[in-house]
């Protein structure tokens, strides 16, 4: 069979691939709004994305040309050469997408493959001009460094651009409509309402469908004869009937934001389709243009590609229907569109990125700004714009709030299908997850969204995420040309060794994930039995127990791999303390705002359950501390611990599992213990360490023990007498 064509199956493959991976990354971007505003149940809002991809598909056919020749000149390539390019362009976009799904951080596709066409092209193009004895250097002969320059600029400028535009629009906005939204949507509900739906129509009908495969020339040329006037129609109906939707007592904002969930997903398929099947889709073209020569692959050149084509219909829509299936059924584009909501949540959230010097710098440089342009502005106007964004207080459940109201929502939308949809229509790749997330920045800033409490996070958040972004350049660059280089040499071997690699990583991705996912909803279980539970304190202290069975079970395990000198079972020990850890760390914040929903006022269990919630996030840290140190020692090869010690040792460790064990059977299925054994069986425990603790000490006097020995065995000691004794505390919490 021809290899060439096997390459070409490779090629289909890895862009199906790719658009699952692609759009669990790029494509929730464009129902953060909806969801964000819960304008409707999950899955409706899913029913109008979906059908927005469709159409969205098939107005995408212009953009393939920037797969095809918008970065490398096609012309100065064979087709031996050209394919592999597209081979590694693919490997790269596939494993690199794959990684930030895992994450949960909002990559840009375009910017991957801009940079990885780049990239590729670059390798491929430096190693053919040495192999014709040319000039590698000119990078002119086989870049079209001009065209890569600007759409580059468009990207990265898109950033600001859309930045600024939603602080602007909607700082306007809500000192138009405040939030009380019930004052003010009767006045200029309609009015609004008309513009946004105007503004979608304008671009993603006018501009979207330039260069569909829909639309013939001449209905191109009669819709823009008519422009002005259809627009006119359109405002006037649009606002007419918002209005008469407001004197229904409907809210026409929550019908914008589904029509601009819609478009906007309409303005991704059309724009982004490009970055998942772009190069599968050249190369199949190319197959067919060597195909039908009969030429040699080496030298047949693919002058041909810089000639514009049409994407054949059926694959745009097989490509839509690959789209609309992942929307539905992955479950990374949920983990990535939570990192966008919870950045411009109203209010407090769970706050995913920690504060560094970058985001403490910028929110107090922002600070001191904002208080030189006060002492600019008059009283009255503070007065009077602060009274517009006063937010009325809501004492209903926070968890069943949205976050955010449709205004903002109305505003993402409106401005983020615009700005992409224009840059479509101009043949720019432009972003998508650039546009809708700095738009939402910039629409959360001018809210207020970033208060006190929050802002220094959801700066952290934002550096990270445009950190991340700047990342993605580099890396897809450094990758494909890598992958290109080795392509080049290795040909057909070399295209099979890669692809084994890259379905190892996403295996193994997708393994770690589920094992991510399913820690995540244990968390989120926790949370919902004890805001839930007619009895708070029983689910808190069966949780106690659960966690508190698990820190016990890590130090026996790690006792016994003392005593065999397993630093296999140290390592894994370390793993598990590790995960327990990062769950108290998720349950930190949320257990102090779990007060609120417990239902009833008694403080006492109040304090109860946070005190109990420290002890074992203690008892948590010793473990932590005693496995550390057994897994340095044993990986350092230090001497075996003195077999007197590590006797002496195991009998405390078995008084000290019948003592953790009846704690635990206690607080999981609520049995009565006597309080009296077990505080004796405490004393014991605690007398036996400090016997042992003293005779170490002699031991290490005399000379008998070295350093080492004695750090390691006084660590344990004092570690299992704190762990000993915060479990009878909590025990005592919720006995008395």
């Amino acid at each position: 069979m021809d290899p060439y064509f096997l390459l070409v199956i490779l090629l289909m493959s890895l862009a199906t691939l790719d658009l699952i991976v692609g759009v669990a990354n790029d494509a929730i971007n464009f129902l953060n709004s909806a969801l964000g505003t819960r304008a409707g149940s999950y899955r409706v809002i899913l029913a109008v994305a979906s059908f927005g991809v469709v159409l969205g598909t098939l107005f995408s056919s212009g953009m393939m040309e920037v797969a095809r020749n918008g970065v490398f000149d096609p012309s100065y390539f064979s087709f031996h050469s050209l394919l592999f390019i597209f081979v590694a362009v693919m490997l790269t976009d596939v494993i690199l997408l794959d990684v930030y799904n895992s994450f949960g951080i909002p990559t840009s596709t375009t910017v991957s493959l801009v940079f990885e066409l780049f990239g590729a092209g670059t390798a491929i193009g430096f190693l053919t001009a040495v192999e014709r004895g040319l000039d590698p250097f000119q990078f002119s002969e086989y870049l079209n460094l001009d065209s890569t320059v600007r759409i580059i600029n468009g990207i990265f400028s898109s950033v600001g651009i859309a930045f600024v535009t939603g602080l602007l629009v909607q700082w306007i906005a809500r000192l138009v409509f405040t939030y009380k939204l019930e004052n003010t949507l009767r006045f200029f509900g309609g009015i609004f309402s008309g513009l946004s739906a105007t503004f979608i129509l304008n671009y993603l009908i006018f501009k979207g469908l330039k260069g569909s495969v829909l639309v013939n020339a001449e209905l191109g040329t009669w819709l823009a004869g008519h422009q002005n006037l259809l627009l006119g129609v359109f405002f006037v109906g649009f606002s007419l009937l918002a209005q008469f939707a407001v004197y229904l007592g409907l809210n026409p904002l929550r019908y914008v934001v589904l029509f601009g969930t819609f478009s906007l997903a309409m303005a991704f398929a059309g724009n982004d389709l490009v970055n998942f099947i772009g190069p599968a889709l050249a190369a199949f073209q190319a197959y067919q243009v060597y195909h039908a020569s009969g030429a040699d692959a080496h030298s047949l050149m693919m002058d041909s590609m810089a000639e514009k084509v049409s994407t054949p219909f059926a694959i745009l829509l097989v490509a839509g229907i690959l789209m609309i299936v992942t929307l539905w059924t992955n479950a990374k584009a949920r983990k990535v569109s939570e990192t966008s909501i919870n950045l411009a949540r109203q209010g407090e959230g769970t706050e995913k990125f920690k504060p560094n010097a970058v985001s403490r710098g910028i929110t107090s440089s922002t600070l001191a700004l904002s208080k030189v342009f006060v002492r600019f502005t008059g009283a009255g106007v503070r007065s009077w714009t602060d009274a517009r964004f006063t937010q009325p207080e809501d004492l209903s459940d926070p968890r069943t709030q949205p976050a955010f109201d449709f205004v903002r929502g109305s505003v993402n939308l409106l401005l983020a299908s615009t700005l992409i949809a224009y840059a479509t229509s101009l043949g720019l790749p432009l972003s998508t997850t650039f546009v809708v997330f700095m738009v939402g920045m910039g629409t959360s800033l001018a809210d207020r969204a970033w208060g006190e409490e929050s802002a220094v996070y959801r700066v952290a958040g934002v550096v990270n995420v445009i950190g991340s972004w700047l990342l993605t350049a580099v890396i897809a660059f450094t990758a494909s040309a890598l992958f290109a280089a080795f392509l080049f040499y290795g040909e057909f071997i070399a295209a099979l060794v890669l692809t084994v690699f890259a379905l190892g990583l996403i295996v193994r991705s997708h393994m770690g994930f589920a094992d991510q996912m399913k820690a995540e909803n244990l968390v989120e279980d926790v949370i919902e039995k004890l805001a839930n539970a007619d009895e708070p304190m029983t689910s808190s202290r069966v949780l106690m127990g659960s966690d508190l069975d698990r820190t016990a079970h890590i130090v026996i395990m790690s006792a016994e791999a003392l005593a065999t000198n397993q630093k296999r079972t140290t390592r894994r020990l370390l793993k598990e303390v590790e995960l327990l850890n990062k769950r108290h760390e998720k349950l930190e914040l949320r257990m102090i705002r779990i007060i609120r929903e417990f239902k009833g006022d008694k403080s006492d269990s109040f304090r109860a359950h946070l005190l109990a919630f420290d002890y074992v996030c203690d008892m948590t840290e010793s473990a932590r501390a005693m496995v550390e140190a057994e897994h340095n020692y044993l990986a350092n090869l230090h001497a075996r611990p003195h077999g007197a010690f590590l006797l002496a040792y195991a009998e405390v460790i078995a008084l000290f599992t019948a003592y953790s064990g009846r704690i635990v059977r206690a607080l999981e299925t609520g049995s009565s213990e006597s309080n009296s054994d077990l505080l004796a069986a405490k004393r014991r425990i605690v007398a036996d360490i400090q016997r042992i603790l003293d005779r170490e000490l002699q031991s290490y006097r005399n000379g008998e023990i070295s350093t080492r020995q004695s750090h390691l065995q006084t660590k344990l000691l004092m570690e299992l007498r704190d762990i000993t004794a915060l479990m009878h505390r909590v025990h005592q919490l919720y006995v008395a």
